[in-house]
């Protein structure tokens, strides 16, 4: 929600529409002519502090509060509402708190958070609207950043707990079907947070669209037949930076058909386009 609200001041400042960098610099500049100005912001943060204070005095009982947050923290944790969906849901519990309990997996979401902000280095500039490939990598990149970055390691960051998972009654099936939709889900969530790039254009949301049905229903298969070739156990405990352990070629090679391929065909038929 964080990176909407920011996406959506900076899209409002670009296209003009309402400037905060106008409004803050006469509500700065009255405070610089005025020092009562900052009379009256302490006044008023005073006063919301004793609101607040007074509120939380009257209304809170910690034994309460307590008692819920340990509950609600429970039910997160340990996602027991996928329970819900039977054998799949329960082996997505299991994935996601796989991925919330260790650093390299933490530090992964992390970096697909950040890679979201991508297309900022693209939309915005002149010199690639033109290029409908370099368009269509990016789409494919943000919108599936998420099913990038965790799809090749969907199976063998779990080298350590094959053991347990064997225990279970989990047939292969069923474990494949858990990993296809956890995907799917990072691929519709990294879809809803870049909504804020269709303010650059009709084109960049048939981009962004056509990008995710691509990820959806080609780079989803793909990253899972690739991800059994990795079979080299990850060490989770350990962070990702400057972590090369259980990276190989095989990692590089599985962009070629997620990325360069589409990229590829868009620029070849771009060439023969009424457009060029």
């Amino acid at each position: 929600s964080f990176l909407l609200i920011v996406a959506g001041l900076a899209a409002l400042e670009y296209f003009n529409i309402y400037s905060l960098f106008a409004l803050s610099q006469q509500v700065f500049g009255f405070l610089i002519e005025n020092p009562i100005g900052w009379i009256i912001v302490l006044v008023f943060s005073g006063a919301a502090f004793l609101l607040n204070k007074g509120f939380f005095a009257q209304n809170y009982y910690p034994e309460n509060f307590d008692r819920k947050t340990i509950r609600k923290q429970a039910e997160t944790q340990n996602f027991t509402f996928m329970e819900r969906f039977g054998k799949i849901g329960e082996i997505i519990s299991l994935e996601m708190k796989l991925v919330l309990r260790h650093k390299r997996t933490k530090n992964v979401l992390y970096t697909a958070v950040l890679f979201l902000l991508y297309g900022l280095l693209f939309y915005p500039s002149d010199m690639y609207k033109e290029n409908d490939a370099m368009l269509m990598f990016v789409a494919i990149f943000v919108t599936g950043i998420g099913m990038i970055l965790f799809g090749q390691w969907i199976i063998n960051w779990e080298g350590s707990y094959f053991d347990f998972l064997m225990t279970r009654d989990i047939d292969t099936q069923s474990y494949i079907k858990a990993n296809y939709f956890l995907l799917l889900s990072l691929s519709i969530i990294s879809f809803i947070l870049t909504t804020p790039y269709f303010l650059f254009g009709r084109d960049i949301l048939i981009n962004h669209s056509v990008a995710f049905l691509y990820n959806a229903g080609v780079n989803i298969h793909v990253y899972l037949f690739g991800a059994t070739f990795n079979t080299k156990r990850l060490e989770l405990s350990k962070g990702s930076a400057m972590n090369m352990q259980g990276v190989s070629y095989k990692n590089f090679i599985i962009m070629i058909p997620l990325l360069v391929v589409p990229m590829g065909l868009i620029g070849i038929f771009s060439l023969f386009s009424a457009k060029h």
